[in-house]
């Protein structure tokens, strides 16, 4: 498996895309078990809701490292490993889905001379690939924490390149593919998005 480190997204123009302030989970200052963003019916506004809950995550994935050092794997930690392994196992494969296997070829479809956007496209596919390989090494030590036992999640900074990774690539799908949609998709493109990405879901 190759070893993976931190990258700086970039946009097609070579800067960062610009970076939405999002609001810090409302929970307790030290708590590593943040409050959930909800889900929406409505598809691209549960593609946010999404990213809502991969920002959750990943800040209790940051906060799990320091927790660790002063506290070992205690209850709490094995907890909060628990809480992460269930989202990135179970619920981010079936958003990337929603992305790659309707999103995507949908919005392709619909705009089909736009080079950007399929640029942009081809972009994000790849870097869900890297976030892939990436979770599998932090896969293992958060299995160890949720077990009770020490792990070091600072280790090669995978803890914090993982978080990062993962929060820019969604401010960039946000920025770019987010945002096409938005004015690209008609309603009852929206609503076969909404009736596939539900579908996916009663597969549990």
């Amino acid at each position: 498996m190759p070893v993976l480190v931190c990258v700086e997204l970039r946009s097609l123009s070579g800067r960062l895309p610009m970076i939405i302030p999002f609001p810090k989970p409302a929970a307790a200052k030290d708590s590593l078990l943040p409050t959930i963003p909800s889900i929406s019916d409505e598809p691209l506004e549960m593609l946010e809701a999404c990213h809502g809950r991969v920002r959750a995550f990943t800040e209790t994935l940051r906060k799990l490292v320091p927790h660790l050092a002063k506290n070992g794997a205690d209850a709490e930690a094995a907890q909060a490993a628990s809480n992460i392994l269930r989202y990135f196992d179970l619920a981010a494969p079936k958003h990337h889905q929603d992305e790659e296997v309707d999103l995507f070829p949908l919005l392709l479809a619909t705009a089909p001379e736009d080079t950007d956007l399929a640029a942009a496209i081809n972009q994000l596919r790849a870097e869900h690939l890297q976030m892939g390989h990436l979770w599998l090494q932090l896969r293992e030590l958060l299995l160890l924490v949720s077990e009770g036992r020490m792990a070091d999640l600072a280790r090669d900074n995978l803890a914090e390149c993982f978080a990062d990774f993962y929060q820019q690539h969604a401010a960039s799908e946000e920025a770019g593919v987010f945002a096409a949609a938005q004015h690209l998709l008609s309603p009852s493109q929206r609503e076969l998005l909404g009736r596939s990405m539900a579908a996916r879901r009663q597969d549990r």
